[in-house]
């Protein structure tokens, strides 16, 4: 039978305590890379770094696959466990010990998934002679260091990206507007369900207060119980343009969220967004949400992807706030023969 449909459960007892020395020791390693970086708030970057998102697991499942398999003859399914037990024990370590926020936790696990398996993988061919073993045993000792060493030198770039999500909602302008502007009471039914907070548990919008009229005044929005932040509104346009630049006074949003990704920090600049209204024509407007971000962080992709999923979920149900509040004015106001609101 070919070793590699074997079960592999029946291994020697000796060999797996191998694999949970090799365990241990990758989890001391990780755990000592995290401290480092975590006390210098100079290398605090080294987080949203390649290094450490795609080089540190891939080495660390490659070298609980060497010490756990020193015969080389474990099956191709002990590879295919390795990271994903491995990532499982880190990620329920950074709970309950480093108290690690969920966003960080979530955008983690599939980057360290997937090159814990190249890392696991690239190993297994060295041993079937598809690479020299001398050269990637090396790369097990020299791969973290120079990868870090290399990827420091490396200028950090800024992308901007803008994040749009719109909504057709069947009112006019005039109707919309007042709930573009603020919002008072937003109960947790309303909005709609989206996976960034019906599933992680992100807050949801409580409220927009509207402090003054016009370009100059003030909004600020309340998420959840223990969230507030600014917006300076800079275009005031009724009934066409809503626009504000973001003011971040205050920790709450990365207190709740995640201590490592500050809305105004070193990987991401939340900057400013604005609401677009384009009647289209009989008692239907569209309803854009644009929300424009920097990106600091040499995977920028990767954090463009996540904020795709996480950012455009809160934009998706804040438009859905305003819509179901719009519609329901617009039907108001069809039933009792009463003409719009008035712009304000």
């Amino acid at each position: 039978m070919d070793i590699d449909d074997q079960s592999g459960m029946d291994q020697p007892r000796p060999l797996r305590g191998r694999v949970i020395a090799a365990g241990l020791l990758a989890l001391a390693i990780a755990l000592s890379a995290y401290l480092v970086i975590d006390i210098s708030s100079a290398n605090n970057a080294a987080f949203a770094s390649f290094w450490f998102l795609a080089i540190l697991p891939a080495y660390l499942c490659a070298l609980i696959c060497y010490v756990g398999d020193p015969d080389r003859n474990r099956p191709r399914t002990f590879y295919w466990q390795v990271p994903p037990a491995f990532v499982g024990i880190v990620i329920a370590g950074s709970v309950i010990f480093l108290r690690e926020g969920v966003i960080c936790l979530i955008m983690l696990s599939p980057i360290w998934l997937g090159f814990g398996w190249l890392g696991a993988f690239a190993l297994r061919l060295s041993r079937k002679g598809a690479v020299d073993p001398r050269r990637m045993h090396a790369s097990l000792l020299l791969l973290p260091l120079f990868g870090g060493a290399v990827e420091s030198r490396i200028p950090i770039p800024h992308d901007l990206v803008s994040l749009d999500r719109n909504v057709v909602i069947h009112a006019r302008p005039a109707e919309i507007w007042p709930y573009a502007v603020a919002n008072a009471h937003i109960s947790p039914d309303e909005g709609r369900w989206t996976f960034s907070q019906s599933v992680l548990g992100l807050p949801r919008p409580r409220a927009t207060v509207m402090h003054g009229q016009g370009i100059g005044a003030v909004r600020t929005a309340y998420w959840g119980d223990k969230i507030d932040f600014d917006e300076d509104i800079t275009q005031w346009h009724p009934g066409r343009r809503l626009g504000w630049s973001f003011s971040f006074a205050n920790s709450s949003l990365q207190d709740f969220t995640d201590k490592h990704i500050a809305p105004d920090g070193q990987f991401l600049k939340i900057d400013s967004g604005d609401y677009t209204l384009t009647p289209l024509g009989g008692d239907a407007t569209l309803l854009t949400l644009r929300t424009r971000y920097v990106a600091k962080t040499h995977v920028n992709l990767y954090a463009e992807l996540w904020g795709e999923i996480l950012l455009g979920d809160i934009e998706s149900n804040v438009l859905a706030v305003i819509k179901q509040r719009a519609e329901a004015a617009h039907r108001a106001a069809q039933g009792s023969g009463a003409k719009p609101g008035t712009e304000r």
